[in-house]
């Protein structure tokens, strides 16, 4: 028998064993899967009232100083114990699946000052089976109709007449995860499953077993995460488990009764590890007997132990988080003061160290006030960047809400006031030398906004912008004021045909009046802008944005033409704040040199393009994009920027290319860290 004879002898038999051993898709079991959603109500439902134990444990397998400056994790990475636990008791009450309450009855933390740790777990222990997603808007689900063409499946029947269905994905993205379930072969009601996966640094497994009936049948009715994070030597794991019951354990009567007895009711058997650290906590909260005759002297404290670590370390390396109000209305967080994790780079700016800090209290149910501040540092332009909104909402159901808000951008260029002041005063002094066209620029902004119906909203205000010469003895010296201000009265129009899931058009008019508050440069200025984020299936979407701006009036001068819809972002945030509808490599000159401009965006986002077909580096693209822009100013008939760009658990990432008037005009990238965002 001749070689090419074996071969193709040895491949027959080898796509029949193939063939053999693929069991056939049961497509009518799918299909009820996928539609069972459909014959659940999920809107209105009279009050469903259940009781969830919820307990988790974290073990520190291995750590080192890397460990403190991850989210969450600096109060479990600098303590002597290993073993955190944290159990709590809830009352919760379902009146439509969006639409829960919780309340909670009873909790132990063993986690130092009552923290927090890996919270992004959490999220796992109530996946959306019947979604697109699992988790929020990521991990997409194998029981969602979209998401067929991603995964394979095999179905076995079981003897008691359910069916056992594997899924696993086509291809190994960090996006897809893969499983098993049990199945009601009548109803394609998934009864329980384990799904597998890995994303944002946490590898998981979640075993689920779901209710019975009604809307319950879509949520766990118990649920069990496992959980391992590595990052650089470090190793963590943590086990998550959740019990909905229908009975309440406690009576009311006693809830203010100990609550390690209370809790020692209602939870599940713990483990040994479990035991130990339980019982650690019940003899160090234990009551101390009072001893009249004998008076206890306070224990020594570690100073250095106090300075750096309870003191500076919580405070540069953590994020500060804290609650007040009688009912916890209000609270505060602030970033970490220390993170290289919050810097991006692009050409224009270099490094950008960023922070932000956001405080709030509610109210009521329809009003609450909110705080935002945000800074940036530029280390190429040497320049601190600042925006810090106040907004009071005084009217959420038709949002309504008064906004102050106090910035600075970018150092305005300015040519027009330097030639106008040469043609005065001719060549008596070298004016290339002394920057002269380089202003700094504060602005406030106080706005009313009213939204009149889900299609219809207005804002009215007023805008104040000072621009201040950096060179300000060079002004003085030839008679002008080196200070430029504009108070402008402004009006806003939104439009949405669609109401909100549609394109959104809004037309912006603002007229600064010479004189009015102390206001040396007057203007008309309208702008249109349309934009639109059209989502498609499987987590993908096309966004649009269109705009046109024009001085419709100007004084005797052209200084500081300055658009609202068409500026910079000076503190840039991740891959969803400011990664779309931007012009990446456009000088900043252009922005305020023209009376007028016309600029389109559009980018095209999805988990599973290009580089996610890439052996072992595809795994761990979560979603890519891909740019064109294009813009129309005075002195630049066409500028067209395309580019490429990717995100990862660790970074975002892009690529541009510019064309000037026809013309190759560079290349560039810019990065963010993205690593710990969602923590």
């Amino acid at each position: 028998m001749g070689f090419y004879r074996i071969i193709t002898l040895l491949l027959f038999m080898r796509l029949s064993v193939n063939a053999i051993a693929v069991e056939k898709i049961d497509t009518s079991l799918l299909h009820k899967v996928f539609n069972y959603i459909n014959t659940v109500d999920t809107t209105n439902h009279d009050s469903i009232v259940r009781y969830c134990y919820h307990k988790y444990i974290i073990k520190t397998d291995r750590r080192n100083i890397i460990l403190l400056a991850v989210p969450t994790l600096y109060e479990v990475g600098h303590v002597k114990s290993r073993m955190f636990t944290r159990e709590f008791y809830d009352k919760i009450t379902f009146r439509g699946l969006r639409n829960i309450d919780t309340e909670r009855l009873i909790e132990i933390n063993t986690i130092p000052h009552k923290r927090k740790a890996l919270p992004t777990i959490l999220k796992f222990i109530t996946p959306k089976l019947y979604e697109t997603t699992l988790v929020e808007e990521y991990l997409l689900s194998p029981f969602h109709r979209e998401n067929r063409k991603l995964y394979k499946y095999r179905t076995f029947t079981q003897p008691d007449g359910n069916v056992k269905m594997t899924f696993s994905p086509k291809t190994g993205n960090t996006q897809l995860v893969k499983g098993m379930a049990l199945i009601d072969k009548e109803t394609g009601r998934v009864i329980q499953t384990e799904i597998r996966g890995e994303h944002d640094m946490i590898r998981f497994r979640m075993l689920l077993d779901m209710g019975s009936e009604g809307i319950l049948s879509i949520i766990p009715n118990r649920c069990q995460v496992d959980g391992r994070f590595t990052f650089l030597g470090n190793k963590l794991s943590a086990k998550y488990i959740v019990d909905l019951r229908t009975d309440d354990f406690i009576a009311d009567s006693i809830r203010e009764d100990n609550k390690l007895e209370m809790m020692g009711r209602v939870r599940t058997p713990l483990s040994d590890e479990e035991k130990i650290i339980i019982d650690q906590y019940a003899e160090k909260n234990k009551p101390k007997p009072i001893d009249t005759l004998q008076v206890s002297t306070p224990s020594k404290k570690n100073l250095a132990k106090v300075i750096f670590w309870d003191y500076i370390g919580e405070n540069l390396l953590t994020t500060l988080s804290s609650d007040f109000g009688s009912n916890n209305q209000g609270y505060v967080r602030m970033e970490p003061l220390l993170n290289p994790l919050y810097v991006s780079y692009s050409g224009r700016r270099g490094f950008t160290y960023k922070l932000d800090a956001r405080c709030g209290y509610t109210f009521s149910s329809n009003s609450d006030i909110f705080i935002h501040a945000k800074f940036g540092y530029s280390f190429k332009l040497r320049q601190l960047y600042y925006t810090i909104p106040f907004e009071f909402n005084y009217d959420r159901k038709n949002n309504g809400y008064i906004r102050a808000e106090l910035g600075n951008g970018n150092r305005i260029t300015n040519y027009e006031i330097l030639e106008d002041i040469k043609r005065e005063h001719g060549d008596s002094l070298s004016w290339d030398m002394m920057n002269m066209h380089l202003f700094k620029h504060t602005y406030f902004k106080l706005v009313n906004n009213y939204e009149i119906s889900d299609k219809i909203g207005f804002k009215v205000g007023l805008i104040y912008h000072r621009r201040k010469a950096v060179e300000a003895k060079a002004y003085r010296l030839v008679g002008k004021t080196d200070s430029y201000n504009t108070v402008a009265p402004l009006l806003s129009f939104q439009y949405r045909p669609f109401g909100w899931k549609g394109p959104i058009f809004t037309a912006d008019y603002e007229r600064s009046i010479k004189g009015f508050l102390k206001s040396n440069i007057e203007y008309a200025r309208l702008e249109i802008d349309g934009s639109y984020i059209h989502p498609l299936s499987r987590i993908r979407s096309i966004s649009m944005r269109i705009g046109y701006g024009l001085y419709t009036h100007l004084g005797n001068t052209q200084y500081f033409l300055d658009f609202t819809n068409f500026q910079e972002n000076h503190i840039p945030g991740g891959w969803k704040d400011d990664w779309s509808g931007e012009f990446e490599l456009l000088n900043s000159v252009w922005y305020n040199t023209s009376r007028y401009y016309f600029r389109v965006n559009t980018t095209y986002e999805s988990p599973l393009m290009l580089l996610s077909n890439i052996p072992w580096f595809g795994h761990f693209i979560e979603l890519e994009r891909i740019y064109l822009s294009g813009l129309k100013v005075r002195d630049l008939s066409s500028y067209i920027e395309y580019g490429y760009g990717f995100t990862t658990r660790w970074l975002s990432m892009g690529t541009f290319v510019a064309h000037k008037n026809g013309k190759f005009d560079g290349f560039g990238f810019k990065f963010g860290f993205e690593l710990f965002r969602r923590w």
